[in-house]
């Protein structure tokens, strides 16, 4: 009979955490690109109360989605605002679409696009008239001029988008 030799041990055996160290960059990447991704479409606006809120139940719908925020200008110093009041200068307000800021007819041009990408069937063949799938999320600051949020309505409109909701902030308790 034969007898084994037990292996010897060797003790110059290190892990190689090269590896390691670059998928936790990886990783690490990944994260905080995907956080700063969602408040990309979110500006900073106080948004109007309401006592009757469809509220959101957290699902994503398949349809895609654009949000339009209409909020004050932080680049522009006007005391009204900064004192809580109700600014009503109309080259104050700035119309956002993921953090770019657009004026009505670029902002008309660049839903036509979104809408154009998401096209239904056509709705009327006579009037050839193609309605958009696309969802869009009018987040307004709660001392907007209405008059805003009616002209970002309207060309939405005009370009066959017709999903439009407003976004609205629950009164505390």
């Amino acid at each position: 009979m034969h007898k084994r030799k037990k292996p010897q041990l060797k003790e110059d055996i290190s892990p190689n955490l090269i590896p390691m160290i670059d998928i936790m960059f990886l990783l690490l990447l990944f994260f905080m690109l995907g956080a700063d991704m969602g408040k990309r479409e979110m500006e900073d606006v106080m948004l109007p109360l309401a006592t009757n809120i469809k509220e959101d139940d957290g699902k994503r719908s398949i349809d895609p989605e654009t949000t339009i925020n209409i909020h004050h200008d932080p680049a522009r110093t006007c005391p009204v605002n900064e004192n809580g009041g109700v600014c009503r200068e109309e080259g104050h307000w700035l119309w956002s679409i993921r953090g770019k800021d657009f004026d009505k007819e670029t902002l008309k041009a660049q839903l036509q696009i979104e809408a154009d990408a998401d096209l239904e069937a056509e709705v009327d063949p006579e009037a050839k008239k193609r309605l958009s799938r696309r969802r869009v999320l009018v987040r307004a600051d709660r001392t907007a001029p209405y008059g805003d949020i009616q002209k970002v309505i309207e060309i939405c409109g005009t370009t066959g988008m017709y999903k439009i909701a407003v976004g609205a902030a629950k009164p505390g308790k």
